[in-house]
């Protein structure tokens, strides 16, 4: 664990309770506290330690900046081990003894609801984070995303699917809160397009082999099965599908690790479709992913990036925007009228936006295919 957490650029005090914090700050103010309930342990901590790469990655380059007005942005996190219970708990010592200024960046949907009535309490929120869940977005719920809602990457893949023919649609999805979730927006997708799901299957997350759940489908004659799981539960179901020497195309949502599948899965990974929330991490015709690409090259980071490494990135610099946008001395709440008030972002062309009563921020979306060596098509 160690070594990940340094391979990701956060030079830590490493404890059993997990307090990290983003240093090479050269800027010589106070540092402004922001908390993190992270999963640096479990299931989910591929996904969770590369957003935290590009979160890391932004941050360290504006505190050597200087800072906001001259004062260094220190991120403290918690391990939650993805556990609801530890992210509760996170969040309450965070906000009533570190005394952040906001939570950042909630890895997951589970995480997430149990984050959200400790934050509530405090009056305070999250910014950012790795879930497009329903049930943690509306303007009543402190949460200000940065991506575009599953709901929406549902929509988007399930119109492609009937855009290229493909009507026997099966569904299998994690046994959990974000499992769940999204497959109730996926059934309702498919009946809007009068196409309902041939099965509807669920598999346990903690599980590593599924061959059962993977002959169910393969069985059934789907011609596509939409897999909805995150981080290593999604690479253990998917390497059960395609285990078989036929079986249905498969999709999946951003979540789902791209890049983790072709290292896990090799050249079974070939022909994976995912849905996206950022740009192309590697096409730096957009001048987000430029500027991304050039700063993971300045920092001496290994390797080409990834998507999630790219939305971390993102996720940063929208809020370090929000925090230079504040008028007056930076509290949660004159930092809360910043974000609601202020006009759109443009973040080197990528556009968020909030209001009083709107906190999803972006409606970016993509379609992408993993083709051969684990290189993406679209």
């Amino acid at each position: 664990m160690k070594a990940a957490l340094r391979r990701i650029g956060l030079h830590c005090v490493l404890a059993m309770g997990m307090v990290a914090m983003s240093t090479a700050a050269l800027a010589a103010g106070e540092p402004i506290l922001v908390g993190q309930s992270a999963v640096l342990t479990g299931p989910f901590t591929p996904n969770s330690l590369a957003f935290m790469e590009g979160q890391t990655l932004f941050l360290d380059q504006l505190n050597k900046a200087g800072g906001v007005g001259g004062r260094p942005v220190k991120m403290i996190t918690y391990d939650d081990a993805y556990i609801p219970e530890k992210a509760a708990a996170n969040a309450e010592k965070l906000l009533g003894t570190d005394r952040v200024v906001c939570l950042f960046g909630t890895m997951g949907t589970g995480i997430g609801a149990a984050m959200v009535p400790v934050a509530a309490k405090y009056d305070s929120f999250i910014f950012g984070g790795l879930t497009g869940a329903a049930v943690l977005r509306g303007p009543k719920v402190p949460i200000f995303h940065v991506r575009e809602s599953y709901a929406d990457e549902v929509s988007r893949v399930m119109n492609h699917l009937t855009t290229v023919g493909l009507t026997r649609i099966a569904i299998v999805s994690s046994d959990d809160a974000y499992g769940k979730g999204i497959e109730k927006d996926a059934v309702a997708a498919l009946e809007k397009n009068k196409r309902p799901a041939l099965l509807s299957l669920r598999f346990d997350p903690k599980e590593k082999d599924h061959p059962a759940i993977a002959q169910q489908v393969i069985a059934s004659g789907a011609q596509a099965v939409y897999v909805i799981a995150a981080g290593t539960p999604a690479i253990n179901i998917i390497r059960s599908l395609v285990a078989a020497p036929i079986h249905p195309q498969i999709y999946t949502n951003s979540v789902a690790s791209s890049f983790l599948l072709y290292k896990e899965l090799g050249d079974k990974s070939r022909g994976i479709v995912l849905s996206q929330v950022v740009p192309p991490f590697w096409k730096t015709r957009f001048p987000i992913v430029d500027e991304y690409q050039r700063a993971r090259k300045a920092a001496g980071s290994e390797g080409e990036g990834s998507y999630l490494g790219l939305e971390g990135y993102i996720t940063a610099k929208a809020f370090a925007e929000s925090l230079q946008r504040v008028k007056g001395p930076i509290t949660t709440e004159s930092l809360r009228r910043s974000i609601e008030n202020s006009p759109p972002m443009n973040l080197n062309g990528f556009t968020v936006a909030f209001r009083p009563d709107n906190r999803n921020g972006s409606s970016f979306g993509d379609i992408t295919m993993l083709g051969s060596a684990g290189k993406f098509a679209q």
